[in-house]
């Protein structure tokens, strides 16, 4: 048996999913030529919350998994690295004219060596809080059981967790 406890963070990111082609992969079958094959290859933006579940097999001396006033600190910095920022693939073949754009612009890119998926976005979370708990030494005694993404609307929401 273990204790749980979520904590959400808010945040608005642009992106664009570049490998997107609804007529090849998962779900291929239910694609209809009405609907544009690529739609999340444009540009564009999601308010977004970022759900973090810790796990702990035993509660601390003050009945808690982890003190969620304390660890959103540490993964607040991370949050403000990418809260209104563009997320971009340094695979996708637009990165190099996206790059040059938002230096132009003094604007905000935040690169990764994903495409940036709700999917690979809540792997991507879930290995920056657990490497933040490893780094403060309690990655012992709590865990980080799941990170969701949730879109605007709640509509759409992406889990990532390790296989057990």
């Amino acid at each position: 048996m273990a204790f749980e406890i979520t904590k959400t963070f808010r945040l608005n990111i642009g992106h664009r999913t570049w490998k997107q082609d609804m007529r090849k992969g998962f779900g291929k079958e239910f694609y209809d030529p009405e609907i544009p094959f690529n739609k999340c290859a444009n540009l564009h933006g999601h308010d977004i919350c970022i759900a973090v579940t810790f796990e702990s097999k035993k509660l601390d001396s003050q009945s808690y998994v982890i003190d969620t006033d304390l660890i959103k600190t540490p993964i607040n910095k991370l949050i403000n690295e990418i809260d209104h920022s563009f997320i971009a693939d340094k695979k996708d073949p637009l990165f190099p004219d996206l790059k040059k754009i938002v230096e132009k612009g003094k604007l905000r890119l935040f690169a990764v060596d994903f495409a940036p998926s709700f999917e690979e976005l809540s792997r991507f979370f879930f290995e920056k809080v657990k490497q933040i708990l490893k780094d403060a030494g309690c990655a012992k005694r709590i865990k980080v059981k799941k990170v969701k993404i949730f879109s605007e609307g709640l509509t759409v929401q992406a889990e990532y967790q390790e296989s057990k």
